[in-house]
């Protein structure tokens, strides 16, 4: 009877490292699933990020607002600042006249002189012409032009400067309710192949007739 005891104890010891290895095979999947539950949590942090780059267009364009609505608002409440012309440059302006009229080989009535002047810039922008590489021609056109005007219906030079920065030379009416620049528009105009209407003629014979919009003194409305 006792090697049968025996052999239960032989039996008994070899049972319990079975036991042993089976629980700590469990310790390491306990282990793993924790570590899978625990990685969402890692992307969440990750995606976090991104919430606060969405946010930032929205602070800058709502920043950008006012600065435009104060430009735009500068550019309305303030008008130009208007000076007369000094003698020099009175002087300046009639001796680019002249050359201009020489040029265009014209005289007579302001009506011809400016109907020479609207034909003269339609044979440039259509290429029959060269455009005049003499400085005081381009600007004494602009002069001429302004001239038939003041002979015409009155209007002044002046030199305006407005808040933008832009500043020329300018024909006024004496209620200052209109402004037009003859020497900054003919001088795009005569640009070969420039786009734009070539309003020269029109704009002259509106000023003459009258036919301009509803005027109001003082508001220096930019017209041609």
């Amino acid at each position: 009877m006792t090697p049968t005891k025996s052999a239960s104890v032989k039996k008994t010891k070899k049972a319990s490292p079975t036991k042993a290895r089976a629980t700590a095979k469990a310790k390491p999947k306990a282990a793993a699933s924790k570590k899978k539950a625990a990685a969402p949590k890692k992307k969440a942090a990750a995606a976090a990020p991104k919430k606060k780059a969405a946010a930032a267009p929205k602070k800058k364009a709502a920043a950008s607002r006012p600065r435009a609505a104060a430009v735009a608002l500068e550019v309305v409440v303030q008008p130009p600042a208007e000076r007369p012309l000094t003698d020099e440059e009175r002087e300046a302006m009639q001796k680019c006249a002249h050359t201009a009229l020489a040029a265009l080989e014209a005289d007579g009535v302001p009506e011809v002189i400016v109907t020479r002047i609207g034909r003269f810039i339609d044979e440039i922008r259509a290429g029959k012409l060269p455009e005049p590489s003499n400085q005081d021609v381009r600007l004494g056109l602009g002069v001429l032009w302004g001239e038939q005007v003041r002979a015409q219906v009155g209007w002044r030079w002046v030199h305006l400067s407005y808040p933008n920065g832009f500043a020329s030379y300018a024909l006024v009416p004496d209620d200052r309710a209109f402004a037009c620049f003859p020497l900054n528009r003919l001088g795009e105009l005569l640009r070969m192949g420039a786009d734009g209407v070539n309003t020269s003629v029109p704009l002259f014979d509106s000023i003459r007739v009258g036919t301009l919009p509803v005027r109001s003194e003082n508001a220096y409305l930019v017209i041609g």
